[in-house]
Parts: structure tokens; C-alpha cells; sequence
């Protein structure tokens, strides 16, 4: 008896799309060896299986493909071109341009080409030149084997880069990643094959992750669920998109797609039948048992609305339990459906007893390609339960789709029963290299009411151009001294906006999901492409001692920070003081969100908040959220629309995205809280004590009135600082004597100035520090002797 599972790892959607053109960095690395200048581009182009159709030196307006097709008879063929082809890019030099240097051969000249880019391999394209409307040269490069569409549906949009070292010109050509249409088809032709040798099929997504799609949240449930109908999946492991529906809207999303069942393990809700904690099915005698896992880290990219609808348990426990109730009620083998981290997918294969295979997602992965691997048990039978006998490690992403097969033996005793006997699972890639399945393509563009959005203003200037005109920034880290902006200066960019226009003093933001690694300006729907988050943003107080256990607590490096050193806990170059609130810019899912509790015990909470014409965060009466994708996009504009030049955009990018000075500069005014008393006495019936040489008895009605203030205004400078305080204290007091005397007197009576001038590098910690400060002391008032009546005025 053989079973077998198609399944997908977490993806973005019907209407996602990843690319991972990396492989520029060799000719970007091998230029910068070999002292050579070089400027990197990146264009929209149109795609469709094995042909890239784009625009070699002008952005496209969009429209020009349907003329493009048209005019293709008239173009002007090249084959036989070289070029390197690897799972992800098409790389090949213009051969219309000078030859020297030779681009392929710097590139075959890096040594991380066999290191870094295996599967980059030699192939040959062809190349047509033709003139798109306008007259602007176009070009078609073909792959061998590459067949032209009849549908316009086939064709998709894409990025291209191009890389100018002198006149030469070389062109990376990316595929898209993990969209519908060929999933649906490498889906369809595994499913195939399979039911050519096994007895049943179940069909498995391991869930989806959140994305920018230009559509709301429940529209995208709808259309993803009605193409994985439509493909045939009948069970999912909810992830981070379906739980941040929250219980109510995913209670919806199965009675519309009731052939879908979701299972999970380790996450219930009051919605007791939303979830199963697992699936027995049995064909013709075998028991095949099945249980999700959901990562519970999933808890800290949900917002507090929809976190409280689930309770998460541990996942080692959960599956503890259901592989137990699995194994008493007869499971012939246990399948794990796990979108777990893979760390947590060893500890569980380590901790728990009795899972046979765990069916994972592999969430670091960005160049598919095919393998097969097979275990045989010759022992099964006899053996005790123990360790998986295979982890089959699936593509985020929607990169590729996985097949597990499970061959079943009877027991050899002929009880009856049946044992597992041999395990081989299958990766296929699923890259737009694959004709797309038309009918799930067109089902999805008829329910999707996307709005195309314009391609947008210049945002973002190219990065060489930055690097020419502010060379530091390419010492920002390995990836900027490539010639491109990187994820990390990106985050921190990010970060650094928000704190410097909400005036706070640390920010903490989360890591950005996605960032495909574009090169050349941006244009506004590109930046988009690096803001899938849909997170707004916060400004609460923060004590020291709770800042820095948020930090502490972020073991996998999921926040990004700007304003506070993490390693030396600095704040601005100063110590992290734990007694000492702290403003804090932060978004909603880490405020609100499970993972950092601390942030509970914030104060001053703003939620509702505006941008101003001068860029600035404020708070506002008016029940308003700002995400943090929408105040990049604005602050962006308005760079733009006040630079007057390339070079002044370009100068106020630069002045942004550098790195946080390792010491500010700071202002600061410091107080004791200034106060002011006064005391009234009222003396009752005292007549008896008239001998009494004491004032509390012998005096009548008493007042007394002070005030007392201490303020400091300080320039913090990282080599020295400077103090200007004020000190202020004054008390008069007033009583009636028995005699009917009048008795003033001025308890408290000063005003002190004082200029401190306090060197910070003559010494540290423990040791003699020196500093240098002049005192004005004075009174309000000239002190008066009770007795004489003589003032003293000095």
C-alpha cells in the first residue's frame, strides 16, 4: 500500500511573488577588485516562461508589451549568445556593445561563482532587438527550448538589472518565484504521477505568510483559498496570514471553503471545531495519523486584536499528546505537519517518540532546486518507536512544492496489521520557467480587484550615485560595498526616520519580511516592494530596565533598533540608565504582541498620530493610526519635493541613511520639582501658659510661606559638558507675640547661579574627575536683624 502527500510551505498567497537576483554581486565584487567604476540599474521587464521582453535603457511606461508582441516579426535575431543561467537569474554581456571588459569572464573570475552560485551554469540565449512604440530600443532574450504564449495571461511583470562597467553592458534577467500559476502546474503534474503509483493523495499547506498584495486582508483569504480549492488541497496548517484574520473571520473562511480543513495541535480557541488537532485516515486497512504544528513565534507578528482570539501551547507537548492518542487509536505511521523553525523541528525529532516523518518548512531558503531523498526500514517492524525517519524540508515561500511517499508492508506475522516500510520524499522548484496553469491565473485576475498602481516618483537615488557623492556609506557593511543598498541599513533607515521625526530617543521596529534585492533608483511602487508591513507605529515611555530586557529577549534578531547601541546598551553614547524612562518609538504588533511583555509597563501611550508639512510625528486628538509602510511613502515624497536637485536629494538620502552617530549631542533641562508651601497657626486659649518662655505657646497667629526650585540646563558633548544651574529658596515666616509685637522672619533666603565646565576624558569609572565651575550667590532680599533693625545687604 502506498500513500502519498503533495504539500507547499508557507507562502504568500495566489497573489505573491518573490526574486533573489543575487548573483550581480560577482560582477559588482569583481569590479571593485579589480578597480573598475561601474553604475547598477534596475528596470521593469515582462516575463513569461524561459522569455524576458524589456526595455535595455529606458524605464518602461507599462503598457508597451501588447505593441512589443505585435512588432516581434520585425526584429533583428542573435542566437547563440552566451550566457550563465542559474535557479534563480539569466546573466549574459550585450554583444551589441563593445566586448571589453569581458563581463563573463570577471564573473567566472570571482571565486564565490563555484562557492556561492553553484548552480550557475553555461547556456546560450537568443537575442532580438526591435523598437518599442516611441522608438526606444527593445530586446527579447529567449532560452533554449522557450515556447511563445498564446495568452496574454502568461506573461507577468518582473525586474531586470543591468550592470554598466565603462561601455560594456550586462544584464541580469531574474525569474519569478512562487507565483500561482506554475505551483498550480508542478502541482498538477506531481498529483499526476502519483496517482499512477500510489493509492491516495492528500494534498498539504504548511499556511501563509503576511505581504503586501494591494488588497485587503479578507479579499486575499478569499482568493488564496479559492485556488488552493481549485487545485485540490483538502488540509493547512495555519501561520501567520490565516491567524491574523483572527478567530472570527477564519471561522468564516471554512464555512466557505469547508473542503479545506485546518489543523493544529498547539493552538486552540473558544471556537473548539475551527481547529483539529489532528487527522486519522484510513484506506484499506492502513492508518495514516496526522497533526499540525503552528510556530508559536508566530505570536509576535500578531496585533493584540486578534492574539487573544488563540492560546498557544508548546509545540513539544502538544505533539506529545497527539502522538500518543495517534498510536492508542492505531495509527500505522505519524506524519508531523510542522511550519516550526527548524531548530524546533530538531528538538522535536530529539524529544518526542513516535513521529515517523516531519513534514517541515525550510524558512531560510532562496535558490529551489529539485532533490529526492529515500529511507527504507527494513526493521520497522520490530522497532521500537523513536526518532523521525525523515525530516522532509519544504520551500518557504511558495518556492517549490514537496512529495512525501509512504510505502506500507504487512506485518510479517500476517496479523493483519501493516508496518511503514520505506520513505522518499521529492522537491520540485516552482519557478515562472513553468507554463502556468490558465484557468487557476485567470480564476485568481477575475477575483483579484487589484488597482494597478502607477510606477511613481523617483524616491530613492541609485545607490553608486550615493556611494560617489558620500563614500562612507559603502562601509556601512558587506552588502552596501557591493554597490546596493542592504536589508540591514534599509531596517535601520527605517528606524531612524521614525525616530528622528517622532523626536524620540530610541526606536524598535520589527526586521522587514521581504526585500528583494533591487539595484538602481527606486521609484515609489518599488520602495513599496521593501514596506510589506503593515505595523504602526507608537511612541510610549519606556523605563531603561525594561528596554533593555526587550532587547535580551530578542534571541533571533527579529528587531531592528536605531538610537541605542545593543551591544554596549548605550543610549546616544550614554549608558543605559534602568531607573530612567526613556521615549520609545515602536509599532503596534511589538507593543501589543506576546513575544516582548515588557512593554506593558510603558507610559504616555500615542497611538493616534499625524505628519506634519514638515515631516514631523505628533499626537493627535482625532482617532487616526499612521503605519509605518505610509510614513516612509510621505516622508519619502517630501524629501523629493524639497530638494531642488539630484544632488540635494541625494545629500538629504545620505544625511538619513547613514548610520547613528556613535555620540549625540544633547540639550538637557533638568529640575527638582519647584514647590511652594504655605502654613497658617491659629492660637486658641493660651491665656494660662503666659509665663512660659516658649514661642509655640507665647506667640498668637503664626504664617509661613517658602518656595523652593533647583533647575540645570546642560550641553552633554562627548568630550566635555557644561552646566548652567539656578537654585532658588526663599521662606518667610510671620508671628504675633503675646506683647502684640510683630516678628518677621526670613527663614530661607538665596538664589545661586552656577556655570560648570566638566571635562569627560581625564577620567573614568572610579577615579578623580576635575571639572571647573564659577558660583553667583546671592539673596532676594537684605537680611534685617530682629533686635536692631540693621540691614545687612552683603
Amino acid at each position: 500500500m502506498r500513500i502519498s502527500l503533495a504539500y507547499t510551505g508557507g507562502s504568500l498567497g495566489a497573489l505573491g511573488v518573490v526574486r533573489a537576483q543575487d548573483e550581480h554581486e560577482l560582477m559588482t565584487e569583481q569590479a571593485n577588485v579589480e578597480g573598475l567604476p561601474f553604475t547598477l540599474v534596475s528596470h521593469p521587464c515582462w516575463r513569461a516562461p524561459g522569455i524576458t521582453i524589456f526595455l535595455p535603457t529606458d524605464e518602461p511606461e507599462g503598457d508597451e508589451l501588447p505593441a512589443l508582441l505585435a512588432a516581434r516579426a520585425t526584429a533583428e535575431r542573435t542566437d547563440g549568445v552566451p550566457a550563465l543561467r542559474s535557479n534563480n537569474v539569466l546573466l549574459f554581456q550585450d554583444p551589441a556593445r563593445a566586448p571589453r571588459p569581458d563581463l563573463m569572464a570577471m564573473l567566472r573570475r570571482n571565486p564565490r561563482s563555484v562557492t556561492s552560485f553553484p548552480d550557475l551554469v553555461d547556456t546560450l540565449v537568443s537575442v532580438s532587438r526591435l523598437s518599442a512604440p516611441g522608438g526606444q530600443p527593445a530586446m527579447i532574450v529567449e532560452e533554449a527550448g522557450a515556447v511563445w504564449p498564446d495568452d496574454m495571461s502568461a506573461w507577468t511583470i518582473c525586474e531586470m538589472n543591468r550592470v554598466d562597467v565603462f561601455v560594456a553592458r550586462l544584464f541580469e534577467l531574474p525569474a519569478n518565484l512562487g507565483q500561482i500559476g506554475p505551483r498550480a502546474t508542478v502541482l498538477e503534474n506531481l498529483v499526476s504521477e502519483i496517482r499512477e503509483q500510489a493509492d491516495t493523495t492528500i494534498i498539504i499547506d504548511l499556511g501563509e505568510r503576511g505581504g503586501d498584495v494591494a488588497i485587503e486582508r479578507v479579499e486575499r483569504a478569499r482568493i488564496d483559498y479559492t485556488a488552493l480549492g481549485l487545485m485540490g488541497y483538502s488540509l493547512a496548517v495555519p501561520f501567520e496570514f490565516e491567524l491574523s484574520l483572527g478567530a472570527g473571520a477564519l471561522r468564516q473562511l471554512k464555512d466557505q471553503f469547508p473542503e479545506i480543513s485546518f489543523v493544529a495541535a498547539n493552538v486552540t480557541t473558544s471556537d473548539r471545531e475551527l481547529f483539529e488537532p489532528h487527522r486519522m485516515i484510513e484506506i484499506a486497512g492502513v492508518k495514516l495519523g496526522l497533526f499540525g504544528l503552528v510556530d508559536p513565534n508566530v505570536r509576535g507578528q500578531l496585533p493584540r486584536a486578534t492574539l487573544t482570539d488563540y492560546t498557544f501551547e508548546s509545540p513539544v507537548d502538544a505533539a506529545r499528546r497527539e502522538v500518543r492518542a495517534l498510536r492508542e487509536a492505531g495509527a500505522d505511521a505519524v506524519i508531523a505537519l510542522s511550519n516550526l523553525l527548524p531548530r524546533d523541528n530538531a528538538v522535536l525529532a530529539q524529544e518526542i517518540a513516535g513521529i515517523d516523518v516531519i513534514v517541515a518548512d525550510l524558512h531560510e531558503r532562496w535558490s529551489p532546486e529539485s532533490m529526492r531523498t529515500e529511507v527504507t526500514l527494513p526493521d520497522r517492524p520490530r522497532s521500537r518507536p523513536g526518532s523521525p525517519a525523515l525530516v522532509a524540508r519544504g520551500f518557504t515561500n511558495g518556492l517549490g512544492v514537496g512529495r512525501l511517499d509512504l510505502t506500507f508492508r504487512r506485518q510479517p506475522d500476517d496479523d493483519g496489521g501493516f508496518f511503514l516500510a520505506s520513505v522518499s520524499h521529492t522537491l520540485e522548484s516552482v519557478t515562472d520557467r513553468t507554463p502556468a496553469r490558465i484557468e487557476v491565473v485567470e480564476q485568481v485576475q477575475a477575483m483579484a480587484t487589484i488597482v494597478e498602481r502607477p510606477r511613481g516618483d523617483l524616491m530613492f537615488p541609485a545607490f553608486v550615485d550615493l556611494m560617489t557623492s558620500h563614500p562612507e556609506l559603502k562601509g556601512y557593511d558587506e552588502t552596501t560595498a557591493l554597490g546596493r543598498v542592504s536589508k540591514r541599513m534599509w531596517e535601520e533607515f527605517i528606524a531612524r526616520l521614525i525616530r528622528n521625526n517622532g523626536r524620540a530617543e530610541v526606536a524598535v521596529i520589527r526586521t522587514v519580511a521581504f526585500f528583494p534585492p533591487l539595484i538602481g533608483k527606486l521609484h515609489e511602487e518599488e520602495v513599496r516592494n521593501w514596506l510589506w508591513t503593515e505595523d504602526e507605529i507608537v511612541f510610549l515611555d519606556l523605563q531603561g530596565a525594561d528596554l533593555r530586557r526587550v532587547l535580551l529577549e530578542d534571541t533571533g534578531g527579529d528587531l531592528v533598533v536605531s538610537g541605542i547601541d545593543r551591544d554596549r546598551f548605550t543610549v546616544g553614547g550614554r549608558r543605559l540608565d534602568d531607573r530612567t524612562f526613556y521615549r520609545v518609538a515602536t509599532t503596534d504588533v511589538l507593543f501589543e504582541g506576546a513575544r516582548f511583555r515588557s512593554f506593558e509597563k510603558a507610559r504616555r501611550v500615542r497611538r493616534n498620530l499625524q505628519v506634519t508639512s514638515d515631516g514631523s510625528i505628533v499626537s493627535t486628538s482625532s482617532p487616526t493610526r499612521l503605519s509605518v509602510r505610509e510614513f516612509v511613502l510621505s516622508e519619502l515624497r517630501r524629501l523629493r519635493s524639497i530638494s531642488g536637485s539630484n544632488a540635494s536629494h541625494r545629500d538629504r538620502i545620505a544625511e538619513r541613511i547613514a548610520p547613528d552617530p556613535p555620540y549625540e549631542n544633547l540639550l538637557v533641562f533638568s529640575f527638582d520639582r519647584p514647590t511652594v508651601w504655605v502654613s497658617l497657626n491659629q492660637v486658641y486659649n493660651n491665656e494660662g501658659y503666659s509665663a512660659v518662655p516658649e514661642s509655640r505657646v507665647t506667640s498668637l497667629d503664626s504664617w509661613v510661606v517658602g518656595v523652593k526650585a533647583r533647575f540645570k540646563l546642560t550641553h552633554d558633548r562627548q568630550t566635555f559638558a557644561t552646566d548652567l544651574g539656578l537654585t532658588v529658596a526663599y521662606a518667610r515666616q510671620s508671628a504675633t507675640l503675646a506683647s502684640g509685637t510683630q516678628r518677621v522672619i526670613e527663614s530661607a533666603d538665596d538664589l545661586k547661579l552656577a556655570l560648570t565646565l566638566r571635562p569627560k576624558t581625564l577620567g573614568k569609572a572610579g577615579t578623580v574627575h576635575p571639572f571647573v565651575r564659577g558660583l553667583f550667590d546671592t539673596e532676594f532680599t537684605p537680611t534685617v536683624d530682629f533686635v536692631t533693625g540693621l540691614d545687612n545687604r552683603h
